[in-house]
């Protein structure tokens, strides 16, 4: 039995390797501190803590995410070793998402058993999570409703050859607090900084110029915001055509326009004329006593004009329109030099909004005709194999003396006629907005010997070994010429992808309560470059003829009868897809 010597001696060397860790965690925090008061970059600040933090804590690795309240969404703003940039969760989704919408602090001994756990960010990254410790962090100051505010969460993964403690919360609750610190003192300094180097009102502008769509909406409401901001009693933007001379679009605020309108804006006379001829801005604050704006001009916009400015607003050194304001609406107020300065930034910055909307336009216009270009591969590309098989089969009539056989030629050669038929007919209900699928219920080998009784002879004419076999005596409900589509488009990847003697194949099997279809090739595979988006419109590699559409239209053509495809492909082995659809009998 030890005795108490040796017990006392245990005691000791317990008590000194807690002291150990204390002085661990006491120096980690005033490193923490001293950051604080020296670090001002947020990215940097916390990927100091977060080391810290996981240092501490003994574990693997730790996140840090940021409530995005906006999207309701948390995104990892700090992620310790993860492969991938970013990580982005609903709240309430995962361990730390149900963090975010309850203030719980969360501690798991093995994630995989527990329901709230997401594993998807797992899969994209390979790491394997077993225990988590996951905590709040609360903004320091209440709300208006008197609670903590959440700004974000603090995710610690696997204690390394343990499971977190009790001891683990407590310490993790301090190091909560220092975050929440750092990400309250930054939010200060950038706002800081944005109050020195930006005006509240050129980012109000930029803001509405993100989200607008509409030119003359956006200039209303930018309008709006620059009479407010400055306090003036009315304010007119107009921009001209290309040419100069007529105004395209106007916005006003406390001004009606089309008494505007119904005046003339003159490119060559008066101040006006004079700032879009010159560039120059222009403004007074003794237009009344000067008398520079004209009484016509004073009754349409319905004010006695005492203060007045007019900006230009320029591309370059084109002047595209302008800007004008009458009258500070507060007593004894004038425009000052501040006022005109920022104005000139403003109106800099209109003028680059204008630019991008017309730049727009241009692309929009470009996007229509590519377009029209697109629906033309499509088509081209689907109509090419019909027509391929009509004048194939055409020549073999032509060569063939039985009449048995020139007869079944010719029943293949009005099946493709109908095929061309239906395609029309498909493009028609497409411009029209209708459905482009007839399904109806259709035996599972009359597909699969319909298919080999046009392409056969093709296949093999080619230099390739063509094998099907149909293991299903089922139903399905398809439309038969869309699903052909699907087996010729798959067919014509497989054989572009293998030298002649390369063998495809097609088979039908029974999966459960679904008829399995497997279309397979021995080519080279699938390139690693088009992998993740083989199924994207006009994606395609190393085809000279080649449109990118054709695995795009099967694609399309499978959720359409509400089936399901898959593919495997292995480099230098070859491809097989695999598409299901559901039983009848």
């Amino acid at each position: 039995m030890p005795s108490q010597e040796d017990d006392h001696k245990k005691q000791i060397i317990s008590l000194k390797e807690q002291l150990e860790r204390k002085n661990i965690e006491l120096n980690s925090i005033q490193q923490i501190g001293k950051s604080l008061s020296s670090e001002l970059n947020i990215d940097r600040l916390l990927q100091l803590i977060m080391n810290e933090m996981t240092r501490l804590l003994n574990a693997e690795r730790s996140t840090f995410f940021i409530v995005d309240e906006e999207k309701n969404e948390l995104w990892s703003k700090i992620a310790q070793k993860a492969e991938v940039k970013e990580i982005r969760l609903k709240i309430g989704q995962g361990i730390a998402g149900h963090v975010a919408k309850t203030g719980e602090t969360i501690n798991i001994k093995d994630a995989y058993n527990d329901n709230r756990f997401d594993s998807s960010t797992d899969k994209k990254t390979g790491f394997k999570t077993h225990s988590i410790l996951c905590m709040p962090i609360f903004e320091p100051l209440k709300n208006k409703k008197g609670k903590h505010h959440i700004i974000g969460v603090l995710q610690v993964l696997n204690k390394k050859n343990d499971v977190f403690q009790n001891a683990d919360e407590d310490l993790l609750s301090s190091l909560a607090s220092q975050v929440a610190i750092a990400i309250i003192n930054a939010r200060l300094y950038t706002a800081l900084e944005k109050k020195v180097s930006e005006i509240n009102l050129l980012f109000d502008i930029e803001k509405e110029s993100n989200k607008a769509y509409d030119l003359n909406d956006l200039l209303q409401i930018l309008i709006k915001k620059i009479s407010n901001t400055l306090e003036v009693e009315g304010a007119v933007i107009y921009v001209l055509d290309k040419e100069g001379k007529i105004i395209n679009n106007i916005a006003a605020a406390d001004i009606d326009t089309e008494k505007i309108l119904s005046g003339k804006l003159s490119a060559e006379g008066g101040i006006s004329g004079n700032v879009l001829q010159t560039g120059k801005l222009y403004f007074t604050n003794e237009a009344g006593s000067k008398k520079v704006i004209s009484d016509e001009f004073q009754k349409l916009v319905n004010i006695k004009v005492d203060q007045y400015v007019c900006a230009p607003i320029s591309i370059g050194k084109k002047v595209i329109g302008m800007l004008e304001l009458f009258n500070k609406s507060k007593e004894n107020e004038f425009f000052r030099q501040e006022d005109i300065e920022l104005l000139q930034s403003v109106t800099g910055q209109i003028s680059r909004i204008i630019e991008s909307f017309r730049l727009r336009d241009q692309k929009v216009k470009a996007d229509r005709l590519a377009a029209i270009g697109n629906m033309m591969s499509t088509i081209v590309h689907d109509l090419r194999t019909p027509i391929n098989n009509i004048a194939g089969f055409s020549e073999l009539m032509q060569e063939e003396e039985d009449a048995e056989t020139r007869e079944e030629y010719a029943e293949i050669i009005t099946d493709q006629i109908k095929t061309l038929t239906n395609m029309t007919k498909d493009i028609l209900d497409f411009s029209k907005g209708k459905t482009t699928i007839l399904p109806v219920k259709t035996a599972v080998d009359k597909l699969i010997n319909h298919f080999v009784k046009v392409f056969e002879k093709d296949i093999n004419k080619k230099g390739y070994h063509f094998e099907y076999a149909c293991n299903v005596a089922s139903m399905i409900y398809v439309d038969p010429d869309k699903i052909n589509r699907i087996f010729t488009n798959i067919m014509k990847n497989a054989l572009e992808a293998m030298e002649p003697g390369g063998k495809f194949s097609l088979i039908a099997n029974q999966a459960g309560d679904n008829v399995e279809f497997l279309l397979s090739d021995n080519g080279k595979g699938i390139p690693d470059e088009i992998k993740d988006k083989l199924f994207e419109s006009f994606v395609t590699s190393g085809k000279k003829e080649g449109t990118g559409l054709g695995l795009a239209i099967v694609k399309k053509v499978v959720e359409q009868h509400k089936g399901r495809i898959e593919v495997v492909s292995e480099k230098g082995k070859g491809t097989t897809f695999k598409i299901y659809f559901k039983r009848i009998i």
